[in-house]
């Protein structure tokens, strides 16, 4: 079956090139959470963003720094309701 949709990729105008990337990890800090970076298609051009990961929460950011500052707020939130 591989080599049956290999053989139609090769074929066909749909190349490995012209699928999105997948996101690439970049950060995780000890305390847990990860920052990946992401490229987006968009009409004709690409925009790159990052996704800020804490215990299954993600969101999408035009800057790393936004990104970390999310994944540090959901620890700080995660702290303050932990049992002691």
């Amino acid at each position: 079956m591989f080599l049956i949709l290999d053989l139609y990729l090769k074929s066909s105008n749909l190349r490995k090139n012209n699928y999105m990337s997948l996101p690439e990890l970049i950060y995780s800090p000890i305390e847990g959470g990860t920052i990946h970076k992401y490229e987006l298609s968009g009409g004709k051009r690409k925009f790159l963003r990052f996704i800020g990961c804490y215990l299954g929460k993600c969101n999408f950011y035009k800057n790393i720094d936004d990104a970390l500052a999310y994944v540090k707020n959901l620890k700080d939130v995660q702290n303050i309701h932990s049992p002691e």
